[in-house]
């Protein structure tokens, strides 16, 4: 057998934690599938993958070989590529969607020094908080934050994220500043449509969580504008550091129950296959991944 092939093929398997998935993404059989991930373990004589009827994990050799085979085949895929392409500049059209905040304060500050380095790449950004299916939409790169969900994409971590509940000093002065978790159901909280929690804020406090079972007069589908409303003392917002940070040092926002953690998370380059990935693609995902480096 193949080696550089099995080695894509547990790669995907790894990946999508799901033999089945693999076996769709690479239209090859599902006992083709497991004949590869074998004939890997046979080759390095340890168990890479355990398995039930449930799920699978990976072992701890069949994560650290993971890392490995993943260096091999980007470096062989980046080289081949840069070798196809060497005569002549990366061009053609990179569909890339990207949160509508997040977006205008970390990526489009980016993407400028980008174009002017691949002046042939024609970039379509698409903004938007709503999670896109990359396929259906032509997306070629997509930027997500929080939980990503799904098992049909891989992501790569671009930058941390964490939130935090704040508050205008004039709001806190009209209605009170909450001193526990439970005040806060008495009062008015900005509430994020897209937010998988909405209505339910989690806040930790070391190692306990606790859900803030919370309400308002307002909800919107863009975190900016509610920060903005909070600033105008319109209410609580449970909102990201980029979104409120500047709030904060300014003394227009100050941070409520200061004790208690909000959600940390990631910000992730997601795209649909690694196989294949145009040269385009790849230099925009190298080129964030050093911009915006995580540092959980």
């Amino acid at each position: 057998m193949d080696k550089f092939t099995a080695m894509q093929v547990f790669c995907r398997v790894y990946e999508a934690e799901s033999f089945r998935v693999a076996s769709e993404s690479l239209d090859i059989s599902r006992p083709m599938v497991t004949r590869y991930v074998n004939f890997l373990e046979e080759s390095l004589g340890t168990k890479l993958l355990y398995r039930n009827t449930r799920n699978i994990r990976p072992t701890h050799a069949g994560g650290e070989y993971y890392r490995h085979c993943l260096a091999i085949l980007d470096a062989l895929e980046e080289a081949e590529a840069e070798l196809g392409d060497l005569a002549s500049q990366p061009k053609g059209n990179l569909r890339i969607s990207v949160p509508m905040d997040f977006g205008l304060t970390h990526i489009i500050p980016l993407l400028a020094e980008f174009s002017d380095r691949y002046p042939d790449i024609q970039l379509d950004i698409d903004f938007s908080d709503r999670r896109v299916d990359l396929t259906e939409s032509g997306i070629d790169l997509a930027i997500r934050g929080g939980s990503l969900g799904g098992d049909q994409f891989i992501a790569r971590p671009l930058c941390d994220l964490k939130t935090y509940l704040c508050a205008s000093p004039a709001y806190l002065a009209r209605y009170g500043t909450p001193t526990t978790v439970e005040d806060l159901k008495e009062h008015n909280c900005l509430l994020y449509t897209h937010a998988p929690y909405e209505n339910r804020w989690p806040l930790y406090r070391a190692d306990e969580e606790v859900l803030a079972e919370v309400s308002g007069n307002m909800k919107a589908n863009n975190g900016g504008a509610l920060t903005r409303m909070a600033v105008a003392g319109a209410g609580i917002i449970y909102q990201p550091d980029f979104l409120v940070d500047q709030y904060l040092e300014r003394r227009e926002l100050v941070r409520v129950l200061p004790e208690y953690d909000g959600f940390t998370g990631r910000f992730h380059a997601v795209f649909a296959q690694r196989k294949l990935m145009p040269r385009k693609t790849r230099l925009l995902l190298d080129f964030l991944q050093k911009k915006l480096q995580p540092t959980l």
